[in-house]
C-alpha cells in the first residue's frame, strides 16, 4: 500500500488512516536526493528541523515543507496528499521497501501529478531547465515517462512548466520520442533497445539500482538482492525481460571494449545500448520459435553465415529500411551447437535477402561453458 504524506497536518498516516488513503488522489514529488535526507523515522520532527538553520537536515526538512505548501496551493486544498520516497517508505522494513520499488512504476502513473523540484536550477552549474542533474540520474527515468503529467519546479518552487509545454527541450535533452513522453502512443510500441538507450548515461548511487530502477519501464518484477552487483542485478533484469518479450533488440547492444574470449547475447550495462534509439524490433515470419534461457545458455534460432572463421548472426533487429543488424558468434563446440558472442564492440549490418541460414543454437559467455 502506498502511504501517503498530508500536506496540511504533515503528518503520516497510523495504520487505519494508511487504509483509509487507499484510492486517495495525491501529487508525487521527484527529486534528486540530497547527501542528508529526511527518513521516514525523522518525520514526528520535521517542524523542528525545518527551524534549524545550518542543521544537517535543514535543507531536506525544508524540501518536505515546500513540496506541501506547492501542492496545497497548486490544487488549492482539492489535493491535499503527497508521496516523497525519502520519507513515505520504512526502509527499515525490507519487505515494504521491496513492495515500493516493484509498485513505484504504478505510483507514479497514477499519481494526479508528478512534481519536479530542481533544486539546482537556476545555477551557474545549471543556467538551463534540463541542464539540472535531475537529468541525469538513474530513478528519474521513470519519473519523466510513467505519469501523464510532470510539472517542473525551480529551487524556489516556481512552476517552470509541464512536459507538454517543455516537450521539444525536454525530448531533445532525453532523446525519448514526443509520443511517449505525452503518453500518445503505448511505451511497449517502443524496441527494447530503445528504452535501455534512454537509461544509457544515467547514475545511480548504488550499483544494483541501475537495474531496479528500470522495472517499470520494461513492465517486469524481480527481488532485490543489494549485494549482488550491478552486473548481475542488470543480467537478472534481461532475463526477465526475455519472460514477457520475443524482441531481438534486446541483443542489439555494443561493448566499449571488444571481449576476445567471448560473451553471451546479454549485455553487461545499459551503457552498452547507447547508439541503439533508432533500433527497431522486426518479426521474421520464418522465425518464430520463442527463444529463452537454459542450462546450456540461451536458446535460440538465428540467421547464420560463415565469416572470417566466425559467424555473423542476424538478429530480427532493423536499423535502417531492410537492414538487419548482425552479431559476431563463434562456435565453442560443434557438435552441441555451442556460440559466444565475440568481437563485442562492433556490429554489422545484413541485407534482408542474404541473412544466411536459419539455426538453433544455444548462446553462452565462455566462462560459463
Amino acid at each position: 500500500m502506498i502511504r501517503l504524506l498530508n500536506a496540511e497536518s504533515h503528518q503520516l498516516p497510523d495504520e487505519v488512516e494508511l487504509k483509509r488513503q487507499q484510492g486517495c488522489p495525491y501529487v508525487i514529488i521527484s527529486h534528486v536526493w540530497q547527501a542528508i535526507e529526511m527518513t521516514f523515522e525523522d518525520m514526528p520532527h520535521l517542524e523542528r528541523m525545518s527551524a534549524q538553520i545550518g542543521g544537517s537536515k535543514f535543507s531536506s526538512a525544508s524540501k518536505v515543507i515546500g513540496a506541501c505548501n506547492t501542492v496545497l496551493q497548486h490544487y488549492k486544498g482539492s489535493i491535499s496528499h503527497l508521496w516523497l520516497d525519502t520519507i513515505c517508505i520504512d526502509k527499515k522494513n525490507l519487505t515494504e521497501f521491496s513492495t515500493a520499488i516493484n509498485s513505484m512504476w504504478q505510483w507514479y502513473k497514477q499519481a494526479e501529478a508528478c512534481f519536479v523540484y530542481l533544486e539546482d536550477f537556476p545555477s551557474p552549474n545549471a543556467p538551463t531547465l534540463t541542464q539540472s542533474k535531475w537529468f541525469t540520474r538513474g530513478w528519474t527515468l521513470q519519473e519523466l515517462v510513467a505519469p501523464k503529467n510532470v510539472i517542473f519546479f525551480d529551487k524556489d518552487w516556481n512552476m517552470k512548466g509541464n512536459k507538454e509545454s517543455l516537450r521539444q527541450p525536454l525530448t531533445s535533452r532525453t532523446k525519448i520520442s514526443m509520443d511517449y513522453l505525452l503518453h500518445k502512443q503505448a511505451l511497449s510500441r517502443a524496441s527494447i533497445s530503445q528504452r535501455m538507450s534512454w537509461f544509457a548515461g544515467r547514475l545511480t548511487t548504488v550499483p544494483e539500482d541501475t537495474a531496479y530502477c528500470l522495472l517499470g519501464l520494461f513492465g517486469v518484477n524481480m527481488p532485490l538482492l543489494y549485494g549482488e552487483g550491478k552486473e548481475r542485478a542488470f543480467r537478472r533484469l534481461q532475463e526477465e525481460v526475455m519472460r514477457y518479450s520475443d524482441d531481438h533488440s534486446l541483443f542489439a547492444w555494443k561493448s566499449a571494449v571488444p571481449q576476445h574470449l567471448g560473451s553471451g547475447l546479454l549485455a553487461e550495462s545499459p551503457e552498452s545500448f547507447l547508439e541503439t534509439g533508432d533500433y527497431v524490433h522486426k518479426p521474421s515470419r520464418q522465425n518464430n520459435r520463442p527463444f529463452q534461457l537454459t542450462n546450456k545458455g540461451i536458446s535460440i534460432d538465428l540467421y547464420l553465415q560463415q565469416y572470417q572463421g566466425l559467424y555473423i548472426a542476424s538478429i530480427d533487429c532493423l536499423h535502417g529500411q531492410n537492414h538487419y543488424l548482425g552479431i559476431f558468434l563463434e562456435c565453442k563446440l560443434e557438435e552441441t551447437q555451442q556460440y559466444s558472442r565475440v568481437r563485442t564492440n562492433e556490429m554489422c549490418k545484413v541485407v534482408g535477402s542474404a541473412r544466411g541460414q536459419l539455426r538453433s543454437i544455444f548462446v553462452k559467455s565462455v566462462d560459463d561453458i
